[in-house]
């Protein structure tokens, strides 16, 4: 290439346009959305498109010699997810930052793959990317902010807008990761997106920062450089200012850089060929820069940004306020990538706060504002009860609640956090056994319960004393015309041992009542599934307001139920997960459109064999057992109304243990007295009783 193309830009205007006619409809196909937005944008603004060109056209040479300090950028990942694997780690987070900063200074280890013709372009562009330290409210920080929301799923622009999920983009690089984004109409699957300085500078400053799928963060296989790891650096090109080598197709510099070689089509270098050349129009004609990262080449594949590029990403730091302040030397100190000379703020993280005896937990000092020289933990009830190192590993040999301290040091002062029952350890195998049944008619439920009022934000499910599918009391989400559109309501179960039931076809039931306040009320009910002490949940089903709704026929305001024709049993199986000793499930309501919802009341929850509806012949059925506990005598008593019973035991695993009573035809009263076997050791049993309309069951206890 010719040397005046290595210093010089071609300046010629170009309209931005976007190609998406080129997607070919092979699903293959990974697409990025930032020229759609910015057309849309220029759309709604053509003022920007005019920012565009004065920003293009007056751009101002980087000198060739590199500057003395590089350009840092505060960065804050809001992980959008829905307790699925879109969460991701913290460590895939940090790998991420780890690839960006090789990719920004040319340490990239596959530079070395860059063919001999443009060797000599690439450009180490003297930007490096540091996870915030501090947060837009001055507290300590990692860098990682956790939103959980469903519209992490076909996301847009509208996870911007979630409460707490931007942070002020003069002083944070925001990156929002999502398990998938809506491709806006185009074919094949979009990665991710970011809006060009020019739409920010004109209004869009809510709009600023990257939408990206969390499946492209960090590596894949271990392979560092493939398209998971270089999304992000693509992306970030576009929040700098660069557009695709491939703007402008053959008919000139399209992206306003000399020295990228025009290329024809979206998707012309996909997989890298050799001696590509696409365009053969330009003087000297040269092969497609397929190692360039702004091409839709694969990311094993790119390597490098050319002189002309770091020109653009340099020029947008000093042409445009919003991104000068990002790294500037004050905005450092507040974001906390500077340590001020100050002492330590203690802080620290974990990558989870409950798990398994003997599963291991790492811990991370992550105190800011002061360089830490020295640091304690304190583990309480651990295997290590101290530590100095900066990320320890910590297992715990019994269940229970544990505090954590961390003590952060430096020579001008010490800081203390201690955290109350920061840790939660449960046993490897769950001490309840099913069947396990909830009716809420406790009045401190919410306090005694082993059972978990989880909700984010408020009002949260309280227990009501409406009218109940039975008994008392039963659990509402309170949802009223004053509801926050999309407010979670969570209840999470004690940690069950499902063993018992292998084989039993078990399954998890509830009695919902609900109806419509209009036809667009929108309310969803959600079952979630988290095995081994995981705080990664796995979603069972999904109930829409219709499937909840007692009757679809029917609109009504502030709904309560007036009896047990207004309820709706709602069941889901539970044969995958027969062998597990430890699993839990979340019950979510999530409220509708605003104005549009009724609460929704659960009652009579029940995990075993049978279904919660069960319950329906407990008032019919009038069981009466005493005494309970007992030595080895029982006496139960019944009404049987539906001319045909069975009795009998079974134990904590399912099984029957003893036939009390086989096929009584005989109605009305019915009184059994029964001696226990001496062979039957004591412990937990359960009767039960199965009539033509259904099963009811009763735990019995035998003690000396």
């Amino acid at each position: 290439m010719s040397s005046n193309l290595t210093s010089e830009l071609t300046v010629k205007m170009k309209k931005l346009f976007i190609t998406l006619s080129l997607f070919t409809g092979i699903n293959a196909f990974s697409q990025c959305l930032t020229d759609y937005y910015h057309q849309q944008a220029i759309k709604n603004n053509p003022q920007i498109a005019t920012d565009a060109a004065n920003f293009y056209n007056n751009l101002q040479p980087t000198s060739e010699t590199k500057r003395a300090t590089v350009y840092v950028i505060p960065v804050v990942f809001h992980v959008i997810h829905f307790n699925g694997s879109e969460n991701i780690s913290k460590a895939t987070i940090e790998e991420q930052i780890r690839l960006l900063n090789l990719d920004f200074s040319l340490t990239n280890p596959n530079k070395s793959a860059i063919r001999s013709q443009f060797k000599n372009l690439a450009a180490d562009c003297q930007i490096e990317f540091r996870l915030a330290k501090v947060d837009p409210s001055g507290n300590c920080t990692d860098g990682i902010n956790r939103v959980y929301s469903s519209l992490t799923f076909n996301a847009r622009d509208n996870v911007k807008a979630i409460a707490g999920a931007r942070w002020d983009n003069k002083k944070y690089l925001n990156i929002w990761t999502v398990n998938s984004i809506n491709s806006q109409g185009g074919q094949g699957t979009t990665l991710g997106y970011a809006y060009l300085p020019s739409a920010v500078n004109q209004g869009l400053s809510s709009m600023d920062g990257i939408v990206c799928r969390a499946d492209c963060v960090g590596t894949l296989g271990g392979d560092p450089f493939s398209s998971v790891g270089r999304t992000l650096t693509h992306e970030i090109g576009h929040y700098l200012g660069l557009l695709h080598t491939f703007e402008g197709d053959c008919t000139g510099s399209g992206d306003y850089c000399g020295d990228t070689p025009p290329v024809t089509g979206t998707f012309a270098n996909a997989s890298c060929p050799s001696n590509g050349n696409s365009c053969t129009n330009d003087v000297p004609d040269l092969v497609d820069q397929w190692e360039n990262y702004m091409d839709y080449s694969g990311g094993t594949c790119q390597a490098m940004f050319t002189p002309n590029q770091k020109t653009i990403m340099n020029n947008g730091f000093t042409t445009y306020t919003f991104r000068a302040n990002l790294v500037s030397a004050a905005n450092l100190k507040a974001t906390g990538v500077e340590l001020s000379n100050v002492a330590p703020k203690a802080f620290f993280s974990s990558t989870k706060k409950v798990a398994c005896v003997g599963e291991a937990i790492t811990f991370y000092d992550n105190s800011c504002k002061g360089l830490v020289s020295s640091r304690q933990w304190q583990f309480a009830g651990s295997n290590t009860l101290s530590s100095n190192k900066d990320t320890p590993t910590i297992t715990y040999s019994k269940p229970g609640k544990y505090n954590v301290t961390l003590i952060a040091n430096n020579s001008i002062g010490s800081n203390t956090l201690s955290v109350d029952n920061y840790i939660e350890i449960l046993p490897s195998a769950a001490n309840t056994k099913p069947e396990l049944k909830e009716g809420f008619e406790s009045p401190t439920f919410a306090t005694t319960s082993n059972w978990k009022i989880i909700s984010s934000g408020t009002p949260k499910y309280t227990v009501s004393g409406a009218q109940a599918y039975s008994g008392s009391s039963c659990l509402v989400a309170p949802i009223t015309i004053t509801e926050v559109a999309t407010q979670k309501y969570q209840l999470v179960s004690p940690s069950i041992d499902m063993r018992p039931l292998k084989g039993l076809s078990p399954k998890i039931s509830m009695m919902v009542g609900y109806v419509k306040k209009t036809s667009a009320s929108s309310e969803k009910l959600r079952i979630f599934l988290s095995r081994g002490c995981s705080s990664e949940w796995t979603l069972l089903t999904l109930k829409s307001s219709s499937a909840m709704t007692y009757n679809s026929a029917v609109f009504t305001s502030n709904f309560v139920p007036a009896d047990q024709s207004q309820w709706k049993l709602i069941t889901n199986s539970l044969v995958g997960c027969e062998n597990d000793s430890n699993v839990q499930f979340m019950i979510e309501v999530e409220a509708g459109t605003t104005g549009a919802g009724n609460p929704v009341y659960i009652d009579d929850i029940n995990i075993s064999m049978y279904n919660t509806s069960v319950s329906a012949i407990d008032k019919s059925i009038d069981l009466n057992v005493f005494p309970n506990p007992t030595n080895d005598h029982l006496t139960i008593q019944y009404q049987n109304t539906s001319g045909n019973t069975e009795v009998w035991l079974e134990n904590i695993e399912g099984k029957k243990v003893a036939q009390i009573s086989e096929s009584n035809t005989q109605t009305g009263a019915i009184s059994i007295d029964w001696t226990k076997d001496p062979n039957l050791a004591n412990g937990i049993y359960f009767l039960r009783i199965k009539a033509d309309n259904g099963y009811i069951s009763k735990k019995v206890i035998f003690m000396n």
